[in-house]
């Protein structure tokens, strides 16, 4: 082979071997490029991993937060409202409490009330001695009132149980001796010589009070007691 022909040869070699190294390198770059992206690739997989781990850790958290927060105030509530209902039932029972004291208040002044109105009646009775022998007292009070009337028109006088007019008779008496109705016993109720006028035996259920009655018939108002007799006994007295 010429030196010529050799030179050639020698320049054909350096240039292959040139370009082959100019290709290594770029083939070296492109290697550490891609491991550098796949590296930046797991950081940043790796970091979005965690934010995401990190952020659900702190939303459970918040949600536990929240849920014994709410926990505590439905026991605050309930507490409150336990407290407020004792409150109420203390209200009530202080309440009751009154409303019964003010009721005894108004039974005992009605009581009080109606025993000053029998001892003012009793203060005014006028009281004597009788010579009838079966009559103990004989006893008369100006202050006696008439028994009002439901009776309308022309005043009948009656002895019909549950007519109008003797069931007025009836509570007039019992108002003159001051019995009640289940401690009274009619012995006799009668006409007393007039329409207008009658007179009647009673006592009390165990006759330990024994009276004799007589009543007299106020035009347009009622009946009216005028005399009571206090009976020494039953017998022979109607």
């Amino acid at each position: 082979m010429s030196k010529k022909g050799q030179e050639s040869l020698t320049r054909s070699n350096k240039r292959r071997k040139k370009t082959k190294s100019k290709m290594d390198r770029l083939l070296n770059i492109l290697i550490a490029v891609v491991s550098i992206l796949i590296i930046l690739n797991l950081v940043i997989v790796l970091n979005d991993d965690s934010e995401k781990e990190e952020k659900t850790e702190v939303a459970q958290e918040n949600k536990n937060n929240s849920s014994d927060n709410m926990k505590e105030n439905e026991d605050t509530n309930q507490t409150d409202n336990n407290s407020s209902d004792k409150d109420d039932d203390g209200e009530a029972l202080e309440g009751d409490s009154s409303q019964s004291e003010d009721n005894q208040d108004s039974t005992e002044s009605d009581s009080g009330k109606a025993e000053d109105d029998k001892e003012t009646s009793e203060a005014k009775l006028i009281v004597q001695s009788s010579n009838d022998p079966i009559v103990e007292q004989v006893i008369t009070n100006p202050s006696w009132d008439v028994t009002p009337t439901k009776q309308s028109g022309e005043h009948v006088s009656a002895y019909e149980e549950g007519h109008i007019d003797y069931e007025e008779k009836l509570k007039t008496i019992r108002n003159a001796v001051q019995l009640d109705e289940n401690n009274i016993i009619y012995w006799s109720v009668k006409n007393n010589g007039s329409a207008d006028s009658s007179v009647a035996v009673v006592s009390n259920n165990d006759k330990t009070e024994k009276y004799r009655v007589y009543i007299e018939w106020v035009q347009n108002e009622g009946w009216k007691p005028v005399k009571v007799e206090k009976l020494k006994k039953l017998e022979g007295t109607y």
